[in-house]
């Protein structure tokens, strides 16, 4: 090992290179839209972050395009294959490969390998990753909102032999590979789900004949009920929200550790995340007597964010609502809570919020519109087995995330350890 002024203990055969030693940078550019000739029955492909979102890392198309006028009138420059895409402003740090010649807007900027037998594009393509992880660490501690062509000309790069570098690539390949799979795996449970919701909560398990209602057909033997009449009959034994007046806590009053009190934040995939809970003291959250919901219950999100639903599963004896939820307390030997958070997360119940809030400018649900709200309810039997199976839905989409999740962790170890040379791969 040497030692380098920028990074020690470079490993012997590597080189430590600023990116424009072995780049050139290129900064994008968007034609005017005002002039027709520049966009319309374009030829040339035309990339954002967009095509990120909508067509990953790797990119073979793109969503727009622009025409050759555009290329030849305009500071727009065409880019070559295996360009790497770098994202110097707004989405600070994205990176994307480009496997098609195409041009790009002003907020990337293309890093073209000036000898590709001796930089290897998709090592770079990984190299430029790791840099935009740092570049976007610094934006979160500083003002930082964009690097200029200057400043990202003094990055380094370390830069292994040719065969180390495709090696390295290939590894992170493979588990970017493995990402995309269950990614994709993920996707499709999601799509399913949806159907699934929408197939059970209408047509049920197995039934033949149906009639119409308020909100819709629903199989004979369903029934629609508003909140307000599950609550006088018993199904739902209470329905409040965080709305505590004057008792509404202060900044200062919350603590480390205490009593959770959660927003429509806490809510993730329909489960309620604790960890993003702030804490009130016990003796301060003693003096909560509504919105105090318990393990058990349905929150539904009616304040600013609305919509997310979930059950809340907790081992605290009670945990205190901000004024953005709602709970719903089922009697569980009438209504089973799990069938309800999925009605609730179903274009039946969504259909109807929506509706009032169409009707305001505030993006709130108050708790009296929601006791007008028409619930579908199956017998007590047939939501056990609704909500079995789209629990089991569920289960495998969490199972999924989780990988994916593991994946991305093993990715970024690697990238630390083999982009650095501290884990060396094998060469022949």
């Amino acid at each position: 090992m040497k030692n380098n002024i920028a990074q020690k203990n470079i490993p012997d055969g590597w080189q430590e290179k600023k990116l424009a030693d072995v780049c050139d940078i290129v900064n994008g550019s968007t034609p005017k839209r005002t002039v027709s000739e520049y966009w319309e029955n374009g030829n040339i492909p035309w990339f954002t972050v967009d095509d990120i979102r909508s067509n990953g890392r790797i990119i073979n198309k793109t969503n727009q395009s622009i025409t050759d006028k555009a290329l030849k009138g305009t500071s727009v420059k065409l880019l070559p294959e295996d360009s790497v895409l770098l994202c110097c402003t707004a989405s600070l740090g994205e990176v994307a490969l480009a496997k098609i010649p195409l041009t790009t807007n002003q907020q990337f900027n293309g890093l073209v390998s000036k000898d590709k037998t001796n930089l290897f594009p998709y090592y770079l393509f990984y190299s430029a990753q790791k840099f935009g992880e740092n570049l976007k660490s610094k934006s979160g501690k500083t003002t930082i909102n964009f690097l200029s062509v200057g400043s990202l000309s003094e990055e380094k790069v370390l830069v292994p032999p040719i065969k180390e570098q495709q090696k390295i690539a290939e590894i992170l390949g493979a588990v970017d590979e493995d990402i995309e799979k269950t990614g994709q795996v993920i996707e499709k449970t999601e799509e399913l789900r949806r159907g699934l919701i929408q197939q059970l909560l209408t047509r049920g398990i197995g039934h033949t004949k149906f009639k119409e209602t308020k909100i819709g057909q629903i199989p004979e033997g369903w029934r629609v009920a508003s909140l307000q009449t599950m609550l006088d009959e018993g199904l739902i034994v209470s329905h409040l929200d965080g709305n505590h007046g004057e008792l509404y806590p202060k900044s200062n009053e919350f603590v480390d550790t205490g009593v959770p009190y959660i927003s429509a934040n806490c809510i993730e995939d329909g489960n309620v995340n604790l960890k993003k809970a702030k804490y009130l003291s016990p003796e301060r959250a003693s003096k909560f007597i509504k919105g105090v919901a318990l393990s058990g219950d349905v929150l539904f999100a009616h304040n600013a964010t609305v919509g997310p639903v979930a059950i809340l599963d907790t081992e605290e004896r009670n945990v205190i609502l901000s004024t953005t939820l709602t709970y719903y307390r089922c009697n569980e030997n009438k209504l089973v809570p799990a069938y309800l958070r999925y009605f609730m997360e179903s274009p039946l119940f969504s259909d109807q919020y929506k509706k009032v809030m169409a009707q305001t400018t505030r993006n709130q649900v108050p708790i009296t519109m929601q006791r007008t709200f028409l619930h579908v309810l199956p017998e007590y039997k047939e939501q056990k087995e609704i909500a079995e199976i789209l629990s089991a839905v569920d289960e495998k989409i969490w199972v999924n995330k989780k990988l994916k999740e593991k994946l991305t962790l093993l990715k970024k170890g690697l990238m630390q350890d083999l982009l650095s040379g501290k884990v060396r791969t094998l060469i022949n």
